[in-house]
C-alpha cells in the first residue's frame, strides 16, 4: 500500500522549494543586472573612446602655446568684457575647476594637406610652414608692422581655394585673405618650438586693446605671389601684424592658421519620463571664429559654429605637463539609465594623453 505524505512533509517541501526559488530569483536577478552594467558599461565606453579621439585629433593640430582655459564668458549669453576671464593652461592649478572651458588656435591642417594639381601630377601642399631667411625675406621700411618673407614649395592660390571652400560650407562665403579668416603666426625656433609669448596680447583672445588684449603674434595676408622656377615652387608674402609689434625678428617657421576651437560643458539640467532630472553637461565643440578678429566662442561678439560631442557628461578637467607639451584629458560620462544607486548613475571616466 503506498504511503501519502504527511502534512509536515509537505509544508517542508514548500519551505525548501520557496528558499531555493528565492535564492534562483536572486542569482538570475544579479545575473541580469550584471548583463545590464556591461552592455552599457560597453557603450559608455564605445562613447569615451569615440569623443576622446575625436578631440585628440582635433588639438594635435593646435599651436601649443596658444591654449587657453575660460572661466568667463561660460554660457552663450556672457558678452560683459570686463568679467572677461581667462589664462594659460599652463598656469592652471589644483581648485581652479571653474575654468571649465579650453580654448586653442589650431593649424590650417587641410590647407597644409593640399591638393591634387594636374600640371605636376602630385599633390601640391598649400603651405609648408618654413621660409626661406635667405632670400628676399625681410621687415619693410614702410610700415613697422610689415613683412615680405618667401616660402618654398608653397600655393598660397590652394590656400585661398581650400579656405574659402570650407568656410563658404560653414555659409560665410568670403575672401578669408581679405577678410583676415586666415592669418599667419610664426612658429619660432628651428627646433619646431612655438614662440614663448603671453597669450593675453599674442593671439587675440577675447579681443580689446584697452585692456591689452591684443594679437601681436598674428599676421594677416595682404598679398602673394606664386613662381616656379629652377629652384622649385615658391611664394612672396606680404603679411601685416593685426595689432603692433615692436619686435622686428623674423623666424624660419610659421603656421597658417583659420580659426579657434573651444570645448565647452553645456548644463543639461534633464528630466526623464519617470520624473528623474538628471544633473550633467552636454559637451559642445566649437569652431570657425577668429579671435584676432574679436570673435568669442559663444558668438556674441562675432560668430561661430558649434555641434554636439557628447551627452551626460560629469566631469571634464585638462591638465598641461610641467616640462612637455602634452595635455592630458580627463572625462566622465554617465548613463541617462542605469542606476548604482538611488543618487548615483552608472559612470565611466578616462583620462588620455595628447601630444
Amino acid at each position: 500500500m503506498k504511503k501519502s505524505f504527511t502534512l509536515i512533509e509537505l509544508i517542508i517541501v514548500i519551505v525548501i522549494m520557496g528558499i531555493l526559488s528565492n535564492i534562483t530569483f536572486d542569482i538570475l536577478a544579479k545575473l541580469y543586472q550584471n548583463y545590464v552594467y556591461t552592455k552599457e558599461t560597453n557603450k559608455l565606453n564605445a562613447k569615451l573612446d569615440y569623443v576622446m579621439e575625436i578631440i585628440a585629433a582635433k588639438m594635435r593640430n593646435r599651436v601649443r602655446n596658444s591654449v587657453i582655459v575660460t572661466k568667463y564668458p561660460s554660457k552663450w549669453g556672457d558678452n560683459d568684457e570686463n568679467q572677461v576671464d581667462f589664462k594659460s593652461i599652463a598656469e592652471l592649478q589644483d581648485g581652479d575647476e571653474n575654468y571649465s572651458i579650453i580654448e586653442w588656435i589650431a593649424k590650417d591642417y587641410e590647407a597644409k594637406n593640399g591638393m591634387w594639381d594636374d600640371l605636376v601630377e602630385h599633390i601640391q601642399t598649400g603651405w609648408s610652414g618654413f621660409i626661406d631667411l635667405g632670400y628676399n625675406s625681410h621687415k619693410t621700411h614702410d610700415d613697422p608692422k610689415e613683412f615680405n618673407i618667401t616660402t618654398p614649395n608653397s600655393d598660397f592660390s590652394i590656400v585661398k581655394l581650400i579656405d574659402r571652400n570650407i568656410t563658404t560650407s560653414y555659409g560665410f562665403n568670403q575672401d578669408p585673405f581679405e577678410t583676415n579668416t586666415t592669418t599667419l603666426i610664426f612658429s619660432g625656433n628651428d627646433l619646431g618650438g612655438d614662440i614663448v609669448i603671453d597669450v593675453n596680447h599674442s593671439y587675440g583672445w577675447y579681443y580689446n586693446e584697452s585692456k591689452q588684449r591684443e594679437a601681436r603674434a598674428v599676421f594677416a595676408i595682404q598679398g602673394y605671389n606664386t613662381e616656379n622656377d629652377s629652384s622649385g615652387l615658391y611664394t612672396e608674402l606680404n603679411i601685416t601684424s593685426i595689432t603692433e609689434n615692436n619686435d622686428t625678428t623674423l623666424y624660419s617657421r610659421y603656421f597658417i592658421t583659420r580659426s579657434a576651437y573651444a570645448l565647452v560643458p553645456v548644463e543639461n539640467n534633464e528630466t526623464l519620463e519617470d520624473g528623474h532630472k538628471i544633473n550633467d553637461y552636454n559637451l559642445t565643440f566649437v569652431y570657425n571664429y577668429q579671435p584676432w578678429q574679436g570673435d568669442w566662442w559663444n558668438g556674441t561678439h562675432g560668430e561661430s559654429n558649434s555641434t554636439l560631442l557628447a551627452t551626460h557628461v560629469t566631469e571634464i578637467r585638462y591638465k598641461k605637463d610641467l616640462d612637455t607639451p602634452v595635455i592630458r584629458l580627463y572625462i566622465c560620462i554617465q548613463s541617462p539609465s542605469v542606476e548604482i544607486n538611488k543618487t548615483r548613475n552608472l559612470t565611466l571616466c578616462k583620462e588620455k594623453a595628447i601630444f
